[in-house]
């Protein structure tokens, strides 16, 4: 992938490798050392979100050092620092194919992808279990957080080595952090997308995911949007059948790690690779085994009934084989009697065992009607917790039949986790300087997910959500993805204001289209926004980088007839700047970007003067050449 990058102190870039969320890989040589290097440069931003996201990468790279010391399948750390606009990682360079690149070729044969699968769990044993010091705290443990075949590759030799150990696990060690952001949704397991909680198992999870993904060359769970994905994973669907016939103990292996219940998965990255290594040499699995017992257990009535069937049937005496005293007229109306009477007993005992389960099941779901009406109090008043609400409300759901007992319930808990969202959402939009945070964009949409699982007809709480969603896309630099949460926005409530502010932000400080953005602010206002410092900024910013471009492209242009046109261009957009500016100065930087602005309106005015000269023959010019 060709770089517009070419050289960043005494690296020259070579070739981009990728573009994350947050940052770029490229393919660099390190003069000063004579060699090649991945270099991670991550963009430093104004915000205190791109501030906690290089901490993160200094923190996750210290401790990426520290585990490919012991384990040479994690790259080694050669460096990391402030390198001009940018954090940097200098990171070795590792020759072969990522596994997307090799799934893409066909699925692999079983004995290989369980190989594969077995690696990553050895690698990812040696970091659950390290134990070291780093940045001032201690971690029991390094979680990757974002195992995928991309972040795999495979040497010619075949060793497999895991990538970028890095931001994922710095900041899953050092608080919460939803799932979606650092790591990729069709790998994260249930319990992630629904807590945004960050550790081993959902690193075991991902290694499942993969092991199916090779083996059937797709992922085990698709859906047309990421809110449709994330909804059928947090609901414990069924991974999609295998469509080849793979060895047993292989499925086995597949189905245990993926298991609906985190209990009846694998419990550490050992337990995962013994049963691969057992697979591969031709041994029983633990998985097969398990596999064995829940098939008894669940179908032992099906077993009773074929050992019944082993039994040789009673011969019934043909007609002419009858006693003497049994005429077969006789005989036939008194066993036709008999079936009318074991019907009729059926029939009974069927009426009697229906009416005893209703009424049992009434008994129960009444006592789960009475405890959600106990706990109503709590809900109504909306000064419970709403991660404690939440959990309140799905214990009493798992106890109802169809969720009819909790019914009571859906109302207050759906008040609770839209105010706390709203009140996210208030703070953001009402404050000159706003103290909203990544985290909080988080726990907002982790609320509002749970709002529209509550009641997924209400268009209000969808809108809430591809908000909350759009804005953690824009602060992760996902620009086109965010303008696409934004729209879903506008699509269930069109004259809510607030996610065309997003759109605003979005188009003017990550995609650099002013003229979409200034579009989306003008919309906001129409749809009754006030203008706070923070849009007038956004205008400002967006007319200044308008004027400059048009400079730029000017003097790109000296001495062609376009010249011109493009200078009063510039000229009309600098104007615009500096008045929108000073509506809001000394705020934030606004006096700054005035005295800038200044300095390349004049440049402007100079050059259309030299392109205008003044005519010597108006009487007002020759009249101020005599005073002159």
């Amino acid at each position: 992938m060709k770089s517009l990058l070419q050289q960043i102190g005494d690296y020259q870039i070579l070739e981009k490798l990728g573009r994350g969320g947050m940052s770029d890989v490229y393919l660099a040589f390190d003069a000063s050392n004579q060699r090649r290097v991945a270099l991670k440069l991550v963009e430093r931003g104004p915000g205190e979100d791109a501030r906690e996201i290089v901490a993160a990468e200094r923190l996750g790279a210290e401790l990426q050092a520290h585990l490919s010391a012991i384990e040479p399948r994690v790259p080694k750390i050669h460096k990391f620092g402030d390198l001009e606009d940018y954090f940097f990682i200098d990171m070795e360079f590792v020759e072969g194919k990522d596994l997307s690149e090799i799934i893409r070729a066909g699925t692999l044969a079983p004995n290989i992808a369980a190989h594969v699968a077995r690696e990553l769990c050895s690698i990812l044993s040696h970091a659950h279990s390290i134990t070291l010091h780093a940045d001032g705290r201690e971690f029991r443990a390094i979680v990757h957080g974002d195992i995928k075949p991309r972040n795999i590759r495979i040497e010619a030799q075949g060793q497999v080595r895991v990538l970028d150990f890095g931001i994922a696990k710095g900041l899953s060690l050092t608080r919460k952090l939803t799932a979606n952001l650092f790591g990729s949704v069709a790998y994260s397991s249930p319990e992630r997308l629904e807590s945004g909680r960050i550790d081993e198992m959902s690193d075991l999870w991902a290694v499942g995911v993969v092991l199916y993904e090779m083996v059937e060359g797709k992922l085990p769970f698709e859906a047309a949007s990421t809110e449709r994905l994330e909804s059928i994973i947090r609901a414990r669907t069924a991974p999609g059948p295998l469509e080849k016939d793979w060895p047993p103990e292989l499925q086995s292996i597949l189905h245990k790690s993926l298991a609906r219940l985190p209990g009846r998965r694998y419990q550490s990255a050992e337990e995962f690779a013994a049963d691969l290594s057992a697979f591969l040499v031709g041994e029983p699995t633990r998985a097969g085994e398990e596999s064995e017992e829940t098939r008894r257990t669940e179908f032992g009535a099906e077993d009773d009934q074929e050992t019944r069937r082993t039994i040789p049937p009673s011969t019934s005496l043909r007609q002419d084989e009858r006693a003497p005293d049994q005429p077969g007229r006789e005989r036939s109306g008194t066993d036709a009697g008999r079936r009318k009477g074991r019907v009729r007993r059926f029939l009974i005992w069927a009426g009697i065992g229906s009416a005893v389960l209703l009424a049992a099941l009434g008994i129960w779901q009444g006592r789960v009607y009475q405890a959600a009406l106990q706990v109503r109090p709590d809900f109504v008043s909306a000064q419970m917790d709403p991660d404690a609400a939440w959990s309140e409300y799905q214990e009493l759901r798992s106890r109802s039949l169809w969720g009819i007992a909790v019914f009571p319930l859906r109302g207050p808990l759906k008040k609770i986790l839209r105010e706390n969202s709203l009140k996210v959402m208030d703070d953001y939009r009402n404050s000159d300087q706003p103290k909203t945070r990544l985290g909080d964009w988080v726990r907002c949409k982790r609320y509002l997910t749970h709002a529209v699982e509550v009641d997924p007809a209400d268009a209000r709480s969808e809108a809430m959500l591809a908000y909350a969603d759009g804005q953690i896309l824009r602060i992760n630099n996902k620009g086109l993805s965010a303008i696409s949460a934004f729209q879903r926005s506008i699509q269930y409530d069109p004259g809510w204001s607030d996610p065309y502010l997003g759109m605003a932000r979005t188009y003017i400080y990550n995609l650099k289209d002013m003229e979409r953005g200034t579009q989306a602010l003008q919309r906001a206002k129409d749809l009754g926004h006030q203008f706070g410092k923070r849009e007038l900024a956004m205008m400002a910013d967006a007319y200044n980088y308008i004027g400059m471009q048009a400079w730029d492209g000017a003097k790109r242009l000296r001495g062609s007839d376009q010249e011109k046109e493009i200078l009063k261009k510039s000229k009309e957009s600098l104007r615009q700047a500096i008045e929108t500016y000073s509506q809001i100065a000394p705020w934030g930087e606004s006096t700054k970007q005035i005295r800038l602005v200044q300095g390349v309106l004049d440049s402007v005015e100079d050059r259309l003067k030299e392109l205008n000269p003044p005519n010597p023959l108006f009487p007002w010019n020759w009249f101020k050449k005599q005073l002159g």
